[in-house]
């Protein structure tokens, strides 16, 4: 304990990239305190556990098992995020997921209710919505200062080494369960979906069109129809020549807004100045998936900090499970129209 403010103890299962993302997010907070790590590789875990002074572990068990944690943290493979998490709940702890949540719907309402049944949380991770750019679009939106919404697109032209899909998960059916949309651009789809609001019906297509050794797509686009009328584009890759960042353009009928890389490009609302960056972009994640730590790790702590948030004050976290459940539903209705060749209506059956 802090004085009177709670201090939250920490474990992260998974010692991949991304938990390195999560563990200097931790290190920014301060009610909450690292207990430990665990990996089924051992070297991996003790050189995570080395670096932050905490606990190992290679058994997910022994971590569960221990009373001075009460949120653990997700950072496995997305296909084993609810398979694990549901052992999460049922230890009684509350639970940061990385995303996405899951890999299938009956997946990621499993972990919802396992979260329910046993009263814990669930802190999804889109760190997007915590960047200054995107909040500030929101922001907007919201008040209505864009007027009625029109359209909008997310457009994510990286690019990602065969060596990227070596490490035996990504790029598989079974762990990853998609490619360029369910992994990368699942980012910028779920901004769509927080700007424009629900989905009611898709177009799309995807195709394997570059990387000759993976089950997922590295290339998708889908046309989206939202509830009100308004229309969205999504076009995601992997095999993009170098990779260029990621682009979100907002439309409506008193204001365009554009973001590249993060960051704000042009803000040309009615009755306020006119704002344009003509530099050029900053290339953060386009071609390195380790890039843009810092600003990744602050995004982090805004959202673990709400699940903590949420815990003191015995509500749902803003970015929850059934929030983190939109973005998958939308993509894996994208895949089910390029595999039957015709438009899918949403909620999926």
């Amino acid at each position: 304990m802090t004085g009177s403010r709670r201090t939250f103890g920490m474990g992260v299962i998974g010692c991949g990239v991304i938990s390195d993302t999560h563990l200097a997010a931790i290190g920014r907070l301060p009610d909450a305190r690292l207990i430990a790590v665990c990996d089924k590789n051992g070297p991996a875990a003790r050189a995570k556990a080395e670096a932050q002074g905490c606990d190992w572990y290679t058994s997910h068990h022994d971590l569960l098992a221990r009373e001075d944690i009460d949120v653990v943290h997700l950072t496995v493979p997305s296909g084993l995020h609810a398979r694990l998490g549901v052992e999460v709940a049922e230890a009684g702890k509350h639970i940061v997921v990385e995303k996405p949540i899951d890999i299938t719907l009956e997946s990621v309402d499993a972990l919802i209710a396992a979260a329910e049944r046993n009263r814990v949380k669930i802190g999804a991770i889109c760190q997007l919505r915590a960047f200054p750019a995107y909040r500030r679009v929101g922001q907007a939106i919201q008040e209505g200062r864009l007027g009625r919404l029109l359209y909008a697109a997310v457009t994510v032209p990286w690019y990602r080494s065969d060596a990227y899909y070596s490490d035996g998960w990504h790029g598989t059916r079974a762990l990853d369960g998609g490619g360029a949309l369910m992994n990368q651009s699942i980012h910028y789809i779920d901004l769509l979906l927080h700007f424009l609001g629900r989905a009611t019906q898709v177009a799309g297509f995807t195709g394997t069109l570059a990387h000759e050794r993976i089950e997922v797509e590295d290339c998708g686009s889908a046309a989206v129809l939202f509830d009100g009328g308004a229309q969205g584009l999504i076009h995601g890759s992997t095999c993009t020549y170098q990779g260029h960042p990621a682009r979100v353009e907002v439309h409506g009928t008193q204001g365009n807004v554009y973001v590249e890389a993060n960051e704000l490009r042009l803000w040309e609302v009615e009755g306020e100045p006119v704002e344009r960056c003509d530099g050029p972009a900053a290339t953060t994640a386009a071609s390195d998936p380790r890039a843009g730590l810092g600003e990744a790790a602050r995004a982090h702590a805004v959202q673990i900090q709400d699940l903590l948030d949420a815990v003191r004050e015995d509500r749902e976290p803003n970015f929850n499970g059934r929030e983190a459940r939109r973005a998958v539903e939308l993509i894996l209705a994208i895949y089910r129209s390029s595999e039957r060749g015709e438009v899918v209506s949403l909620p999926l059956a």
